[in-house]
């Protein structure tokens, strides 16, 4: 990868880490200052679930996602695909730490699920400019990421409309506060 591509690429994975934490952290209010508005619920925290707060790494890191496509078209092929990587190991992130730490202290700290939160808009950057930087072929790589994003999102919002609360209630339950 030419010399300049890989520091418009930092640039853009900085942005990216910037964006995905301030945007993610309005985020979390948007339902409520919405007026509990049923739309926006079904992409923004309806209640304090780790599920729910996944949706704060997941919307803006689609939204930069979105614009990365339209503005690097030399990395299309594989853009969608390994950006949707780097944000599923945010996720994985941020439930793991959530467990882990709950499991040892035996309760929420919230400044916790913060600095959780920032980690993975970090690592979510981190790990796209690290696999943006890799060969790629292309071939079928974007439409299997569209597909990879499609789904996420067809979950995100199944899984508001009808949390399974019985079969995982740690993910979808809100915790007691």
């Amino acid at each position: 990868m030419k010399e300049d591509v890989t520091y418009n690429l930092k640039k853009w994975e900085a942005a990216e880490a910037v964006f995905v934490a301030c945007f993610g952290t309005l985020w979390h209010f948007v339902y409520e200052w919405s007026g509990n508005n049923f739309l926006l619920g079904l992409v923004s925290p309806v209640n304090e679930s780790v599920f729910e707060h996944l949706k704060l790494l997941i919307v803006p890191a689609f939204l930069f996602t979105l614009l990365e496509y339209k503005c690097l078209a030399g990395l299309r092929g594989c853009l969608l695909l390994k950006i949707w990587e780097s944000m599923a190991a945010g996720i994985f992130f941020i439930v793991v730490f959530y467990y882990c730490y709950t499991g040892m202290l035996q309760r929420d700290v919230a400044w916790l699920d913060i600095a959780s939160f920032y980690g993975a808009a970090a690592l979510n950057s981190f790990l796209a400019y690290r696999l943006l930087q890799k060969p790629c072929d292309g071939k079928g790589k974007g439409l299997l990421g569209g597909l990879a994003w499609a789904v996420t999102i067809f979950l995100m919002v199944l899984g508001t409309l009808y949390p399974p609360v019985g079969i995982l209630p740690g993910l979808f339950a809100a915790p007691d506060l």
